[in-house]
């Protein structure tokens, strides 16, 4: 079976099945403005993120983004420092980035700040770190590289 073919229905069956054991469960769904303007990031990409949370301080984090010539899947674990969407987070994971020419699975991680602005509104931001991904897919000079992200989130 092609891995490209069988990676996105996997990591969704995992976003979704792994959180239903947490017992308060809260959902998320957030986009990153900085993704959907930056033209550094394949002129922009339109991206979708969906958060659910494993405990009263973690969660699991799964995002999609596709521009023209570039789609990215993120996988990751996000734990909270302070409370859950209220202050700084880490977030460590796998990324799959996927080019018109040829795709590679590599690392991210993060750290960031998050804050509640009324109720189920969040305004978040962080710098990613992107490890393993070769050049030609991630169309950079040089590995690992850094990233901005500042989104807004909807929490049900």
């Amino acid at each position: 079976m092609n891995l490209k073919k069988a990676l996105l229905p996997l990591v969704l069956a995992a976003a979704v099945a792994l959180p239903l054991q947490a017992s308060a469960m809260t959902h998320s769904i957030s986009t990153d403005l900085v993704r959907l303007v930056d033209n550094n990031m394949d002129n922009g990409m339109f991206n979708l993120y969906w958060q659910g949370s494993l405990s009263r301080n973690t969660a699991i984090r799964a995002g999609y983004s596709t521009g023209d010539d570039l789609s990215i899947v993120d996988v990751t674990f996000k734990g909270y420092i302070d409370r859950y969407h209220q202050g700084a987070f880490y977030e460590a994971g796998l990324t799959w980035w996927d080019g018109d020419r040829d795709d590679d699975i590599g690392f991210m991680a993060a750290l960031g700040y998050e804050r509640t602005l009324a109720p189920h509104f969040v305004l978040g931001g962080s710098v990613q770190v992107v490890a393993g991904i070769s050049e030609e897919v991630a169309q950079r000079a040089e590995t690992p590289f850094f990233l901005p992200s500042l989104y807004i989130l909807f929490a049900f």
